[in-house]
């Protein structure tokens, strides 16, 4: 039976690899799995670099804001605080990823959260559309985030990309407010997310994304209802379930 689920590594392969690094990435496409979900933000001196949180304190050995940092300081960082057998893992920038996921999986779909932390979520929106409009991936580039007014700014001055709406509460109609955008997903927290929610999305013609999936009764769950896109840390059980159902 074929299935048409999309397996997509959240922040990479990231339960085995130190998320949003290249390592992460390239481990995760190598599964075979159909591409990547990672976070993307500006530097001070306004570089994409592939980070979730505000602040490098987490993930990496530094401290301090991403946007009061410039890229020559955060490119020093080790990025693989939690995995130090790992070695040094530096921060990536956006055009290191889209070129590291050309050369792995040419075909491949990647789906980049914007993550907008202050004000200046133009600028972000410019500077990353700027390096995907000139990748050969650039077509096969989902634009999400919770901030539903970057996409609305993005679809307006960037109409060729698709956008995908999250939302990490319930919500009645997540359809509405995606047709309105015309949007290619709604991308839902699984945890809110039944099958009568995926049937409603579908019959209004939009797709669905589901966040971050690591149970594997949850993950055959999506995978049997032919959820659109299935996120999560460890997509090597999501392609296994996928590659079973299909058997």
């Amino acid at each position: 039976m074929v299935n048409h689920s999309m397996v997509l590594g959240h922040r990479g392969f990231s339960a085995n690899y130190p998320e949003n690094t290249r390592l992460a990435f390239r481990k995760a496409l190598e599964l075979g799995i159909d591409g990547l979900e990672f976070d993307v933000q500006l530097t001070a001196d306004e570089v994409p670099i592939i980070m979730h949180d505000p602040a490098v304190d987490r993930t990496t050995d530094g401290r301090g804001l991403v946007s009061l940092m410039d890229y020559g300081q955060i490119r020093q960082l080790n990025a693989a605080k939690c995995r130090p057998e790992m070695g040094f893992q530096s921060v990536p920038t956006l055009q290191d990823v889209l070129n590291d996921a050309y050369e792995v999986c040419p075909k491949g779909f990647y789906n980049i959260e914007i993550k907008v932390y202050d004000e200046n979520w133009k600028t972000l929106i410019d500077r990353v559309v700027s390096v995907a409009n000139q990748h050969p991936l650039r077509k096969q580039i989902l634009f999400s985030s919770f901030h539903h007014r970057c996409l609305e700014y993005l679809k307006d001055h960037y109409p060729s990309f698709e956008v995908g709406l999250l939302f990490d509460q319930e919500i009645a109609d997540p359809w509405y407010i995606a047709k309105q955008l015309k949007a290619y997903s709604v991308n839902l927290d699984y945890r809110l997310t039944s099958d009568e929610l995926i049937s409603a999305c579908h019959a209004e013609q939009l797709r669905v994304a589901v966040w971050t999936v690591d149970d594997p009764e949850q993950i055959q769950r999506f995978i049997h209802r032919n959820t659109d896109i299935v996120i999560s840390n460890v997509p090597d059980m999501v392609k296994r379930i996928k590659d079973d159902f299909a058997d």
